[in-house]
């Protein structure tokens, strides 16, 4: 039985608002303006029941409008104009959760003077999700509330999390990352269940009349289209479980929309090292089940022109312009993307091609990579650079990728020993519920944001997380 509590927080009445022009909430869901501005008007929260928490708790929310912008959001007690801390939120994507550590005497306070955000900084509301009247009620844990940690074991927590939705991220790679994790785990007897939960998301996006609906990494409507190459991950986990949904014609014509004179497929003239797994794993999955040649093929070259472009001699680079500059080097996550999408569509396509190649340009790396591993486990946030904080997303899709390579043979056994000591320190940065923390924010505040101290609760690390469970598991 779980040890964790948790008590919804209910938004008073407010007045009417819009959202912002072009942006849409995922899946109808509901949101509520934490506004900004010289004086900003407080989002309050009650809780109808006077249920106190002695013990201290929790407090979270989640984001349901993407956001390029940092604020301190600002929480306080309503009655008593008493602030009690703040949440700094930079750069946020939708449905990305935030928490807030109340002590004993505020998390009985709440019930009493009930619970208000604020937000400092630029103009404009930060929107967050709240009680929702759509068709799909809103996952429990990414509406306001209070969670309360009784003892609870947060490694047995995780795959709670897991089968439920609270890890339900926008649509692309970052959900990509979920859908993998659980497909993979749910391959395992004790895991089963998940698949159901992988059917769950994947319904939320991918309608039984052939249609997707979902949204940009902008929050703006991107209903039946692809709006990048990192958009084309989920259709790896589509396919698995629904091998001629309509849908796929969608990344079918994007990628051949998006080649390049050596067939790899990249947007603006940047290659880039999620497309190794955005892009060359969907494909291998695609050419898998339909019986393509071809695809297979593909998937095969979007990797060699990977390799060749973004791996040098002791460094790595995220992105390579087509005039030759590369940038984001040695990048913990942009070489889990590469590392991670090359074991991936080798497993895939191990038996049906020569990919002898492949994995041997995968070895190479795979034990250069391993070789900058912390004592903790886990990897910088740039790999060379041991001075600066780790990143566990980062970590955990690096990790899966040895894990990988040791499973299939490719990588010698220390492989796995180090994939062993990434979860086993990955373990250690969960939150009493099983969310991983510790991840580095999404890649849009440039490299001095990377090279702070700023750390994030990221859900898809969770499924890089379940990845690499599943990958030392089996």
């Amino acid at each position: 039985m779980s040890q964790i509590e948790y008590r919804d927080a209910s938004p008073t009445a407010r007045p009417s608002r819009l959202f912002p022009e072009k942006q849409r909430v995922p899946f109808g869901w509901e949101a509520a303006p934490v506004d900004a501005g010289p004086k900003p008007a407080p989002l309050v929260f009650t809780w109808p029941k006077r249920k106190y928490a002695y013990e201290g708790a929790r407090f979270r929310f989640a984001i349901a409008l993407d956001d390029r912008e940092t604020r301190r959001v600002q929480v306080g007690l309503h009655r008593s104009e008493c602030s009690v801390g703040s949440v700094e939120v930079r750069v946020p994507p939708a449905l990305q959760l935030f928490e807030f550590d109340l002590d004993a005497g505020n998390a009985v306070a709440v019930y009493v003077d009930n619970l208000e955000l604020r937000s400092f900084g630029p103009e404009g509301a930060l929107w967050v999700l709240v009680n929702s009247a759509s068709e799909l009620p809103i996952e429990p844990l990414l509406r306001p509330h209070l969670m309360l940690d009784r003892g609870a074991d947060p490694a047995a927590e995780f795959f709670e999390r897991l089968a439920s939705l609270a890890c339900v991220q926008p649509f692309g790679g970052m959900e990509g990352c979920v859908l993998d994790g659980l497909l993979d785990l749910a391959k395992l007897p004790q895991h089963a269940r998940l698949a159901e939960t992988a059917r769950l998301h994947l319904g939320l996006f991918f309608k039984p009349d052939g249609r997707l609906i979902c949204e940009n990494a902008q929050s703006e409507p991107a209903d039946n289209s692809i709006y990048g190459l990192e958009a084309t991950l989920p259709f790896a986990a589509l396919a698995q479980v629904d091998a001629q949904h309509k849908s796929i014609a969608l990344a079918l014509d994007f990628w051949k929309a998006h080649r390049d004179a050596e067939g790899a497929v990249i947007e603006g003239g940047d290659t880039t090292a999620e497309g190794s797994y955005t892009v060359a794993y969907p494909m291998a999955v695609i050419g898998k089940v339909r019986n393509s040649e071809a695809l297979v093929r593909e998937a095969l070259q979007q990797l060699r022109v990977r390799t060749q472009r973004l791996v040098g001699e002791g460094e790595f680079h995220r992105v390579r312009s087509a005039d030759g500059k590369s940038t984001e080097r040695n990048w913990a996550r942009g070489i889990a993307w590469h590392l991670l999408g090359t074991a991936r569509t080798l497993a895939t396509l191990e038996g049906l091609t020569d990919t002898a190649g492949v994995k041997k340009d995968f070895a190479k790396f795979a034990a250069w990579v391993q070789a900058k591993q912390l004592e903790s486990g886990l990897w910088s946030v740039f790999v060379d650079e041991p001075k600066l904080l780790p990143d566990t997303s980062g970590s955990a899709g690096i990790a899966a990728a040895l894990a990988l390579g040791a499973k299939h043979g490719w990588l010698p056994a220390p492989a796995r020993a180090s994939a062993q000591r990434t979860l086993a320190a990955l373990k250690k940065n969960l939150t009493p519920d099983g969310f991983v923390t510790g991840s580095s924010q999404v890649n849009r505040g440039g490299e001095a944001l990377q090279r702070g101290n700023y750390r994030v609760i990221l859900q898809f690390a969770n499924g890089l997380m379940a990845q690499l469970i599943a990958a030392l598991e089996a």
